[in-house]
C-alpha cells in the first residue's frame, strides 16, 4: 500500500496537518508548525488559506483497534433439540 499523507490523529493542535505532513516527511512537526508560522506574514496569510484546504482533503487517521465486541455481547445460540 502506498503511504498518503493524512492528518494526524495523535500529534496534533488544531486539525492535525501539521502532525500529518510531518510523519509522511519523517521530520518533527514542530518544525512544520514553525514554517507555517514564520511564512503566513511573508505569503499575505495564503498559508492560513492553504491550511483549511489541507484541513478538508487529507483524510483523517483512523486508529481502530479490535474488539472483542461481538464475542462479548452475542447472544448464546439455544441447544439443538435432539428429539
Amino acid at each position: 500500500m502506498k503511504n498518503r499523507i493524512t492528518r494526524s490523529s495523535t500529534n496534533r493542535m488544531l486539525a492535525g496537518v501539521c502532525g500529518g505532513l510531518g510523519e509522511y516527511f519523517g521530520i518533527d512537526s514542530t518544525w512544520i508548525r514553525l514554517l507555517f508560522i514564520f511564512l503566513t506574514p511573508l505569503t499575505y496569510f495564503l498559508t492560513i488559506l492553504v491550511y483549511v484546504v489541507c484541513v478538508f482533503s487529507f483524510p483523517e487517521t483512523r486508529n481502530i483497534q479490535e474488539t472483542d465486541f461481538k464475542k462479548k455481547y452475542r447472544r448464546p445460540k439455544a441447544p439443538k433439540k435432539y428429539y
